[in-house]
């Protein structure tokens, strides 16, 4: 009555989540993709992404040790328009400022970085020798803190690519070596003491920072390379936006250098803007004294020549008749001085042209006093475009369009020239007319007196015009020193920023984000070429067959480690395929099942002994069948003598009775039929006709029939058997069947319809699987329903005398009634 209820109990729980015997255990998720198994692939690789992380930061480390720190260094200089003059000094200073030009705020940011500007610098500065000492990592430099200083001479194009070492030997000696084709090679020499060689000729001299013992290293930079250097570091930028106030940067390891280089780059470009506006007066100043060395002479004459007449006729002073007349010579003689600078100068900018002299700018014709409008807008443009020719140098390619352009204006200018010279013709006719007209006049004064006027009137013409240019240099020379630069420096440069301050902590971001990209990369190229079994998700892409459960792994040595450790979670896996099975039969008792696998090695025999180690719990009869004939096992694991006849030996005729070979009731409470000895030809043994026998016999004598055979992906032994049995136990064994091998057998027992076949996942390791923790029963309570509860006790003890009591429904013995 009792195994009824039960049986109604498992059919109607078969029926319901069982319909159909083929169909698989449990559904797929509706989603193809699980998360949970995806992030399960690296979390059993943890130790990986430690040991990554830990190189990487490792790696890391010692990258930001050899980081360098890269500073920003900047000053401000303010730029101005153009000085602008009122008053009185207008007319004064016209002609002696810098050209429109120069006065351009964009022109003068161009010009602040040009190369002539640049160079200046670089050979004011301390720059072509470079000390620096080595570190395990980095190199730090040592400028203006270098304990020796080296002066140059002569320097090599050889010896610019070269490093060299100086080390103090004592004695008042050092040491210099450097590699040269692989071969170290040594020069000794004497501080203050000039040391010639084939490289360079310098003298080392000791400074203030100067060690006993010191080594450190320098090396010779090339010019050319030096201001390329600054060139491509140096940046300029307006503060704000519409001001003048320009933010000249650089940046660079070395903050002194780069300050100093600012300051210096700054202070060049006041000077240079200072002798541009110096420039037009200094060739004035030039001019004037030119033509006042060429008039002293003929003053210093001419006075002679009065002043012995004089005194030889005894002469004091002329009539009045001649004052009035010599009044007027005097002003002719003033605009006659006037002409004849004005002469000079046309004649000065003809030779400029005739004799190509075009290596300098044009003294600007109003500080001359010529006036004329278009030429002096040609000599305006023709000295701004030379200037801008001379600061880009004949290898830019407006060197070509200035040049063009300066040729252009001197054609223009001569024109202008050739008009004017007609111009001055007529005014000097008019000059001569009039000086005529005054000797006719004074002509007719007595013999002496005429004589007189004539010295006298020749002494005042040069001593006027000598007279005049005195004036016009003390003019060029007053605005001389009176200029002062457009320019001004706001502030003097100063390290204003680290530009590559974060570096550090993007080195550690992007060596961490590869120790955790690697282990990924990793797993995913692992897990992408990986051919072998994980998880039910591989089995249930590939078999058509249920998959009727998962064996956890176990590190226990027994053979039949399920009654060893009847509540561990091993265990568990067991009764949950056992359970399964009755749900799929039908029934508990009889079963009988095979076990097979894709090929050797996958647990066959392992899972056949706790299997039926977990039917004899139930207390049923139980016997295992090693029907492995080519390479029996069953008998190795359990410690029978190999001696011992199987069931091989009774096919073939050897034992006439089954009893005779099964051992009873061994101490695990099975029996079991060792497979025998390995006959010759197992394959035509298992298909005799007594097998059929051997199959009744056991369906007779026992509940549970286990039988261990040969893996059916290497013989065919197994086909025999399998239409005898209840169902067939596949096994496929985690992380070691192969997938395409599994997929080919499992297709071809599909093709061959076999049916009742279930595949079991064995030796699954929960941790890398991602399953869940088993607990053992007896260590926290257990809530299930009456039904399951008397379903598993009912395994390991009679129930007939147990009852359910209290909330959480534990069995106790029934009291007995009075």
């Amino acid at each position: 009555m009792e195994n009824s209820n039960t049986s109604d109990i498992y059919n109607q729980q078969n029926n319901q989540h069982y319909p159909d015997a083929g169909q698989q255990m449990f559904e797929d998720e509706n989603s193809s993709f699980d998360i949970v198994r995806f992030l399960m692939k690296f979390v059993r690789f943890w130790y990986l992404f430690v040991i990554s992380v830990l190189i990487f930061y490792g790696i890391a480390k010692l990258q930001n040790r050899s980081w360098q720190p890269v500073y920003k260094s900047s000053a401000l200089v303010i730029i101005e328009e153009g000085n602008k003059y009122g008053g009185m000094n207008q007319n004064l200073m016209q002609g002696f400022g810098v050209q429109q030009g120069y006065r351009n705020v964009n022109n003068q940011v161009i010009m602040f970085s040009s190369y002539d500007l640049i160079a200046k610098v670089v050979d004011r500065l301390p720059l072509v020798v470079e000390y620096y000492n080595r570190g395990r990592f980095r190199t730090n430099s040592l400028y203006k803190i270098s304990p020796v200083n080296i002066e140059y001479d002569f320097i090599s194009p050889e010896a610019y690519s070269y490093e060299f070492s100086i080390k103090d030997k004592g004695n008042n000696k050092y040491t210099i070596t450097y590699s040269s084709n692989d071969t170290k090679k040594y020069i000794e020499g004497v501080y203050g003491k000039p040391l010639r060689n084939s490289l360079f000729f310098i003298t080392v001299e000791k400074t203030v920072d100067y060690k006993k013992g010191f080594e450190c290293y320098f090396k010779f930079n090339n010019r050319e390379t030096l201001i390329a250097g600054y060139d491509s570091k140096l940046s300029l930028d307006f503060a704000m936006e519409g001001s003048s106030v320009i933010t000249v940067s650089v940046t660079g390891p070395v903050v002194q250098r780069d300050t100093e280089f600012l300051d210096a780059l700054c202070e060049a470009f006041i000077e240079d803007n200072l002798a541009r506006k110096n420039e037009v007066a200094t060739k004035t100043i030039d001019f004037i004294e030119q033509q006042l060395l060429e008039i002293a002479d003929s003053v210093t004459i001419s006075e002679g020549r009065l002043k012995s007449y004089r005194i030889e006729n005894q002469i004091l002073n002329v009539g009045s008749f001649s004052s009035q007349i010599m009044a007027q010579s005097n002003k002719m003689t003033f605009d006659n001085s006037a002409f004849k600078l004005k002469e000079s100068y046309l004649n000065y900018l003809v030779e400029y042209f005739e004799k190509n002299i075009q290596d300098e700018t044009i003294v600007a014709p109003s500080s001359i006093g010529v006036t004329d409008p278009v030429l002096m807008q040609l000599v305006s443009q023709f000295n701004t475009i030379y200037q801008q020719r001379k600061d880009i140098g004949p290898k830019n390619p407006y060197y070509a369009k200035y040049s063009s352009q300066l040729e252009t204006t001197k054609d223009m200018m001569l024109e202008v020239l050739r008009n004017l010279r007609r111009a001055f013709e007529i005014e000097k006719q008019d000059l001569v007319q009039r000086e005529s007209s005054i000797e006719e006049r004074i002509s007719r004064l007595p013999n002496q007196e005429s004589q007189m006027s004539k010295y006298e009137r020749k002494f005042k013409i040069h001593d006027n015009y000598y007279t005049f240019l005195l004036q016009k240099r003390a003019e060029s020379q007053i605005q001389k020193a009176s200029n002062s630069p457009d320019n001004i420096i706001l502030d003097k440069a100063r390290m204003v920023s680290v530009i590559n301050g974060g570096v550090k902590s993007s080195t550690y971001s992007f060596y961490l984000f590869l120790g955790f990209l690697l282990p990924i990369a990793f797993i995913l190229i692992k897990d992408l070429f990986n051919n072998k079994v994980f998880d039910n998700k591989d089995i249930e892409k590939v078999s058509p067959f249920p998959y009727l459960g998962a064996v956890r792994h176990t590190n226990v040595i027994d053979p039949v480690a399920v009654q060893k450790n009847p509540r561990s979670g091993f265990a568990e896996s067991y009764r949950v395929i056992r359970t399964r099975i009755e749900f799929l039969v039908q029934r508990q008792s009889p079963v009988s099942l095979l076990v097979t696998s894709t090929e050797s090695g996958d647990g066959k025999t392992a899972f056949s002994l706790n299997m039926a180690g977990m039917y004899s719990l139930t207390g049923r009869k139980t016997i295992i069948v090693d029907f492995d004939l080519r390479k029996p096992s069953v008998g190795l694991r359990m410690g029978i003598s190999k001696t011992q006849l199987g069931i091989s030996n009774y096919l073939i005729g050897q034992v006439e009775e089954l009893d005779d070979i099964i051992i009873k009731d061994t101490k695990y409470k099975f029996d079991v039929l060792l497979g025998g000895t390995v006959p010759p030809n197992p394959g035509e043994l298992i298909r005799s006709n007594k097998l059929l026998d051997v199959y009744n016999y056991l369906q007779r004598n026992y509940e549970h029939i286990i039988i261990d055979t040969s893996p059916i992906g290497l013989v065919a032994d197994a086909y025999a058997i399998m239409k005898l049995v209840d169902a067939t136990m596949f096994l496929v064994r985690s992380e070691k069947t192969h997938k395409v091998f599994f997929k080919n057998i499992i297709q071809q027992l599909k093709s061959d319809k076999k049916e009742n076949v279930y595949v079991v996942l064995n030796d699954v390791d929960e941790k890398k699987a991602g399953y869940s923790n088993y607990h053992e029963y007896g260590r926290r309570s257990y809530y299930m329903k009456k039904d399951d509860y008397y379903s598993y006790a009912k395994d390991y003890f009679d129930t007939s005398d147990l009852e359910l009591v209290g909330k959480k429904r534990l069995f106790r013995k029934k009291k007995k009634k009075r």
